[in-house]
């Protein structure tokens, strides 16, 4: 298993690689960028603009989107670099809501294995 610090995408060039040359998918509660990182394992970070509220709200915004992820991280695809980007909809959801919007949203964009 990988120290969780080297699965975290951590630099500046790193986010900007995903943003200027990745896709992306949006979905009712968040966007995912994604980018082949030539690795062979998957980077992740979760973002929360003020757009989604106070600081609370992002926390709690971030939180969701990584337990959401924990659930079905042993199904996602390796070798990508993937940002999730809380919409500000995501404040008044539930985690199984949420998780079941990223499922098929990283299903949609063929990162899921079977």
């Amino acid at each position: 298993m990988r120290d969780h610090s080297e699965l975290t995408l951590r630099n500046q060039k790193d986010f900007n690689r995903v943003y200027n040359r990745g896709k992306s998918k949006g979905s009712r509660f968040v966007v995912v960028l994604y980018r082949r990182n030539n690795l062979d394992f998957t980077r992740t970070a979760f973002v929360s603009s003020k757009k989604v509220g106070n600081s609370v709200h992002r926390s709690r915004a971030r939180r969701l989107m990584r337990e959401a992820y924990r659930s079905i991280e042993r199904n996602v695809k390796s070798g990508y670099d993937i940002i999730f980007v809380a919409r500000n909809t995501i404040t008044d959801s539930k985690e199984p809501e949420v998780e079941k919007c990223i499922f098929n949203t990283m299903k949609a964009c063929d990162l899921i294995t079977r």
